[in-house]
C-alpha cells in the first residue's frame, strides 16, 4: 500500500511519541508499505520552527535525515496537485493551507492519508 503521513503523523512516528497509535507505527514499520511525505511537511515544520509555534528535539536537516533513514520518502508537488487543491472543498473548521496540500498531493497521487484529522476524506482509521 502507498500512504502519504501528515506533518504530526510523521513528527509522532519520528519522536517516538505515545501520541502516535500502535496500530498506525506497526502500519509505518512495515516494511511491504510505501510510507511517504510531501515536501509541503517540511516546509510547514519549516514555517513553524521560523515563527516559535514548532519545537522539535533535533534541528530539520536531522529530522529529514531520521525521516529518510526510516525509508520515508519525500515527494515533490507538481501542477496537478494544485489544480487537486484548488477544487477540495472547504471545510468550515478546518482550512489549514498545509494540511489542504497535503491531503491533494494524497488525493493525486492515490496515497492512503495517515492523519488524525477526520474529516479529511481518504484517511485511514486512526
Amino acid at each position: 500500500m502507498k500512504y502519504l503521513l501528515d506533518t504530526h503523523t510523521l513528527l509522532w512516528f519520528l519522536e517516538d511519541n505515545a501520541k502516535l497509535s500502535k496500530k498506525t507505527k506497526a502500519l509505518i514499520e512495515t516494511f511491504d508499505n510505501d510510507i511517504n511525505v510531501s515536501v509541503t511537511t517540511w516546509f510547514e515544520i519549516s514555517v513553524k520552527l521560523t515563527t516559535g509555534k514548532l519545537i522539535l528535539p533535533d534541528s530539520l536537516s536531522e529530522t529529514i535525515l531520521k525521516s529518510n533513514f526510516n525509508q520515508i520518502t519525500t515527494i515533490g508537488i507538481s501542477e496537478e496537485h494544485t489544480i487537486s487543491y484548488q477544487k477540495l472543498p472547504l471545510f468550515a473548521n478546518h482550512k489549514d493551507p498545509f494540511d489542504r496540500m497535503i491531503l491533494a498531493t494524497a488525493i493525486t497521487e492515490g496515497y492512503s492519508l495517515i492523519s488524525r484529522i477526520q474529516n479529511f476524506t481518504g484517511t485511514v482509521p486512526w
